[in-house]
């Protein structure tokens, strides 16, 4: 049978506990997903936890579940990876964001930086913002994270901080003729990886985060796109410090 695994942010989950799933989500259930009275069904709500569902009611005014039990997970990475994210064009954005949170990130940072296509307003950046969070909520159900990585609001690259003396800052430069394993660093708390948006970072913003501690690095041989880089960066990050390593 196959399991479908949903969101619902806004319920504490326990076994026994009965809930009404909100429309947005039945809709999406029960017209996407085609999920039926004999589906399986696992909620998740962020606290790090699966519950497996038993369907009450499915119909087109009414998704109610009841949970029959708790299952602990243990897929999240012990490497905590923030990326720093160029704001770029919407489908690149959306696929680094998505590719991402299933490779393991822990916290996604938009930055506008000088090669940002359209300098968003307030309101289309909220917007933008609203539809990120989303993508971010799929991916882990798609991918089995209980655990919904962090997105902070979008900031300009001036913004970003100096590095702590536990973490270690990455920024990836094509121009740069090192790579991660040549650093030979320790395995730290939490790394930080700086993407450019299209175009890359421009030479001033490499300077910037190089004097706020992070060291530049390449993805390998060829130019990658964006979004090709963003999700590499993480690999690379999680094969040398984190999950993937052995």
């Amino acid at each position: 049978m196959r399991v479908i695994r949903l969101y619902s942010p806004n319920h504490s989950l326990a076994p026994d506990s009965e809930l009404e799933l909100d429309e947005r989500t039945r809709h999406y259930a029960i017209n996407v997903l085609r999920l039926s009275k004999h589906s399986g069904l696992v909620i998740f709500n962020g606290d790090g936890f699966d519950y497996v569902c038993e369907i009450l009611v499915c119909s087109k005014s009414s998704l109610r579940v009841k949970v029959s039990k708790q299952q602990a997970l243990n897929n999240e990475s012990s490497l905590k990876i923030h990326l720093y994210l160029g704001i770029s064009k919407s489908s690149h954005m959306d696929f680094a964001i998505q590719k991402t949170v299933e490779t393991g990130v822990s916290c996604i940072q938009p930055v506008l930086m000088e090669r940002t296509v359209s300098k968003a307003t307030n309101k289309s950046l909220a917007n933008k913002h609203q539809h990120w969070q989303r993508i971010i909520q799929s991916a882990c159900e798609q991918s089995g994270r209980a655990i919904i990585p962090k997105l902070n609001e979008s900031i300009e690259i001036d913004e970003i901080e100096t590095l702590f003396e536990n973490e270690h800052g990455l920024v990836f430069d094509s121009n740069s003729n090192q790579n991660i394993q040549s650093l030979n660093l320790c395995a730290p708390e939490v790394v930080k990886l700086l993407i450019g948006p299209e175009g890359g970072l421009s030479e001033r913003e490499i300077q910037q985060a190089l004097q706020k501690g992070f060291q530049a690095v390449h993805c390998g041989p060829r130019v990658l796109r964006t979004e090709t880089a963003a999700v590499t960066a993480v690999l690379l990050a999680q094969r040398e410090w984190g999950d993937l390593a052995g």
